[in-house]
């Protein structure tokens, strides 16, 4: 194994029974991924340069869930998971400080002060600047990274998720990055480079510093893997770009498409509930779906979208042909109105098309 096949190296298996946690949540993503050539380069390389991975493609396609997979088959049991906002700010991707609360609590503090006093006690704990300080998703995996007594100066106040025993590696999914205003990447470029933050508000004694580490402290097999994704809605700065390994996911062929479902619902997929998809409903399911895809939709359906058609037609009675109950499956495949025209025109085309 060299630097730069760290993950294609790697066992090729996903492992499903990773007790995988999304934000300290016990999550069942990236169990079934579809791991291609060009992602596994692509993931190598990011791994290897130490710099996040920026993956677009349309809807539906896989970005997001590969950050998971990633995680799994690297047997990574952390993730960080942000969701970009139009209102998205640079600092909250990795603390938010809830200045209205901690003005609130001083308030309230005095009263509570007068009345230990009047009732004899002696010991009163003031709120803390820390107390309402919250790392989230980049912060987290920077601070577990760390050796815990590196980073203590910024553990003032109480209520911050615990430390891991040892530091670890996690995985940070910054999802559909081109939503949020186009000052959050520019603003993104030193901690991004630097894998480390400041926290100015702890106004910290001199002596005690009020960022983490610099990231060229952090061991190569400890530095969080970062995935951003994004749908190319918007143009990213060309000064954020330099700082990325790019893949464009392709949306999948046929061929993949009928792999895709056979991992989610075929006979040996291990399915908990519900019919298999049978091989030939399967390929029938492939077929439309794909012609639906060349229809000028406005909204095309994505991956979700044919798993699900595929569950309803595994479901289908008994007495039905596949073909006849395609129909049922406008409510998963499509989801805007003026969609339905081209979604009655490929159902027409394959019910004349029918062997009689």
């Amino acid at each position: 194994m060299t630097q730069f096949n760290e993950f294609s190296a790697s066992n090729a298996m996903i492992d499903a029974q990773l007790d995988l946690t999304e934000n300290d949540v016990p999550t069942r993503k990236g169990i079934i991924y579809r791991f291609s050539p060009a992602i596994e380069a692509a993931v190598d390389v990011a791994i290897g340069l130490g710099r996040p991975l920026l993956v677009a493609g349309e809807p539906g396609c896989g970005k997001t869930e590969l950050g998971y997979a990633v995680a799994r088959r690297l047997g990574i049991s952390a993730l960080y998971f942000f969701a970009v906002k139009s209102s998205s700010e640079a600092g909250d991707l990795f603390y938010t400080y809830d200045a209205i609360r901690r003005f609130r609590e001083a308030q309230l503090a005095e009263i509570r002060a007068r009345a230990a006093m009047s009732q004899g006690a002696v010991a009163f704990r003031e709120p803390e600047v820390g107390d309402f300080i919250k790392y989230r998703a980049l912060g987290r995996a920077i601070l577990d990274a760390h050796p815990a007594e590196a980073v203590r100066p910024l553990l003032k106040g109480k209520g911050h998720a615990e430390l891991p025993k040892e530091p670890r590696r996690s995985v940070v999914v910054i999802d559909e990055i081109d939503k949020a205003p186009r000052d959050f990447s520019n603003d993104l470029l030193r901690e991004i480079e630097d894998i480390s933050f400041r926290v100015p508000e702890l106004q910290n004694d001199a002596g005690e510093p009020d960022a983490t580490p610099s990231g060229a402290t952090i061991p190569a097999s400890r530095k969080p893997i970062i995935i951003i994704t994004s749908n190319e809605e918007s143009q990213l700065p060309d000064a954020f770009l330099r700082r990325c390994v790019f893949l464009a996911i392709e949306f999948p062929q046929k061929k993949q498409l009928a792999e895709i479902l056979d991992m989610h619902l075929g006979a040996s997929a291990g399915l908990d509930d519900g019919m298999p998809l049978a091989a030939a409903d399967r390929d029938i399911l492939v077929d439309a779906f794909h012609e639906l895809r060349k229809q000028n939709m406005q909204k095309s359906p994505g991956i979700a979208e044919l798993v699900d058609a595929g569950r309803i037609l595994a479901a289908r009675p008994v007495d039905t042909t596949p073909e006849s109950w395609l129909r049922q499956l406008a409510p998963a495949l499509v989801k805007l109105k003026a969609d339905l025209a081209a979604f009655d025109a490929v159902i027409a085309a394959k019910a004349a098309t029918r062997p009689s």
